[in-house]
């Protein structure tokens, strides 16, 4: 009885009782350790049993071949190009030299053209002439025959530059006698003498050496 309550007994049956429960709970975390001692444990590494082929060693000269034969062909491809636009080049520089040809033709044509009409038109305007002085030297004539006075009267319903080729182509004394009139006819009308000075100026300048 004195040893079982022994403070010695009781220290040493304590220890071995945790000691014991220590180790109980130890041996019920075996496995769990285990497992993470494997999951911490380094993989082996996995050599495949087939190895793929390497892909075949770069051909230099096959590869240089070929590449020559693009950029030939590229340049074939170029050559073909350039020789098309120098035929359309060739084509239109063609086309521009006829008409330029066509132009200067119708340019020739147009200069003939107006030459002759120069031609007829100077042609024209003497026989005009010819005509308008053979039909004054009648008129010229009509009116020398008539009486001064009724010589105003028709001249005061014709404009001033053909009263002035008339008196102009007649002779001193007949123009001479129808200005006396258009004086005396002053007398009366104002507008008579503004008409004889304007007629006799006309005359004169007329009359005088070109």
């Amino acid at each position: 009885m004195k040893l079982i309550s022994s403070p010695l007994l009781i220290i040493l049956v304590a220890t071995l009782i945790s000691v014991g429960l220590s180790c109980y709970l130890v041996l019920q975390r075996v496995p769990e350790y285990a497992k993470m001692a494997a999951a911490m444990r380094p993989k082996p590494k996995v050599i495949p049993s087939h190895i793929p082929d390497r892909p075949p060693p770069v051909d230099v000269t096959s590869r240089a071949v070929s590449e020559l034969k693009l950029a030939k062909d590229q340049l074939a491809t170029r050559e073909a190009s350039l020789l098309e636009q120098q035929k359309r080049l060739a084509s239109e520089r063609l086309e521009l030299e006829r008409t330029r040809a066509d132009i200067d033709l119708m340019r020739k044509q147009v200069e003939a053209y107006l030459t002759e009409a120069k031609g007829l038109s100077a042609t024209a305007r003497a026989e005009d002439s010819v005509s308008e002085l053979k039909n004054l030297k009648t008129l010229v004539q009509t009116y020398s025959n008539m009486s001064p006075k009724s010589t105003v009267a028709i001249m005061l319903q014709m404009e001033d530059a053909s009263a002035v080729k008339i008196l102009a182509l007649m002779k001193v004394d007949v123009v001479a006698g129808i200005f006396e009139e258009m004086g005396k006819q002053a007398a009366s009308d104002p507008l008579m003498a503004k008409r004889a000075a304007k007629l006799a100026e006309g005359v004169k300048n007329f009359r005088a050496p070109k």
